[in-house]
């Protein structure tokens, strides 16, 4: 029987271990909407905790990528903010194997629940956007500190103050 020894030596030191500490989760390169009306295109947005700690345009050279867990959208990627609601099936329903289904609903003026640093992670990561519902499809959903794909959508609509 040998032994294999390696040496230290052709370790590259600079490269991250899976077990180094992340930065948190970067979403780099979609469009995102405030909730307020205001839209940031090509953004990074950081969630770092269960929050937003970051948010800027155009940003993807000032970041050090190999410090996040990094989703690379494209600008046909559009994030939203959300909020849970109790009403039967409307909105999104998201079935999880952790808990029981719940339901989402976003409006084009969202005002409740926006995005803004130090605000708790509440997004809905979407290909398209909420202004040409035939190509709009929630991909996945960042909440809190879980990110829960999509497995099933119910069938949407997007109206200003729904569910209120």
């Amino acid at each position: 029987m040998a032994l294999i020894v390696m040496s230290n030596s052709c370790v590259d030191t600079k490269m991250p271990s899976y077990t180094a500490e992340s930065e948190g989760r970067l979403l780099l390169g979609a469009t995102v909407h405030l909730g307020n009306g205001e839209v940031i295109e090509d953004a990074a947005l950081v969630i770092k905790d269960g929050y937003v700690t970051r948010l800027e345009t155009g940003a993807s050279e000032k970041f050090d990528l190999s410090k996040y867990q990094v989703d690379i959208l494209s600008p046909e990627y559009h994030i939203y903010p959300f909020k849970k609601t109790e009403l039967g099936n409307s909105g999104i329903v998201l079935p999880r194997a952790d808990a029981k289904p719940f339901n989402i609903t976003i409006s084009e003026s969202e005002a409740e629940k926006g995005i803004a640093i130090g605000a708790e992670a509440a997004l809905l990561i979407c290909k398209g956007s909420i202004t040409d519902i035939s190509k709009f499809k929630v991909e996945y959903v960042v909440d809190g500190r879980d990110k829960i794909k999509i497995l099933e959508q119910s069938d949407y609509k997007a109206k200003g103050n729904n569910n209120r």
